[in-house]
């Protein structure tokens, strides 16, 4: 339901912590940004997440046929605990039991829900500090 609620209303703003309600699932998402941040400029962006996530796939296809069944998802939660809390199902979008990649990188990552205030896909370190950074930023690419 938390999820749910943060995408059916992106432009509600309040004074409170993105953080203040989110579920556990949502936090674990927001520990995990900065093993995103993969060239190290203290910018994470949707790229990064979406390259991240496929480095993470390609290792964990065991078979090399672009489906993760259960036992290689298993592979892929040990790799990131986030992927182990946030389990299969949540990624298996049409339920079948199994996910692709796109699957897993198409999913609405709630980090960027709760911490990307200005919708750029690019969640700043003052983000990521809870700082309201609204203003569009310029020269970042993260869609």
């Amino acid at each position: 339901m938390g999820l749910l609620m943060l995408f059916a209303a992106p432009g509600c703003a309040t004074n409170k912590s993105p953080l203040a309600s989110a579920t556990p699932l949502e936090r674990q998402f927001v520990a995990a940004t900065t093993s995103w941040d993969l060239n190290q400029d203290g910018d994470i962006t949707c790229d990064e997440w979406r390259q991240y996530a496929s480095g993470l796939f390609r290792d964990a296809d065991l078979n090399h046929d672009g489906i993760l069944q259960p036992d290689e998802f298993a592979v892929l939660a040990r790799q990131d605990r986030l992927f182990e809390i946030a389990g299969l199902a949540y990624f298996d979008s049409d339920g079948d039991g199994r996910i692709t990649l796109a699957e897993l990188i198409d999913k609405p990552n709630p980090a960027f829900a709760l911490l990307d205030a200005n919708h750029d896909c690019v969640i700043t370190p003052e983000e990521r500090r809870g700082s309201d950074s609204r203003s569009p930023r310029r020269g970042k690419r993260g869609s």
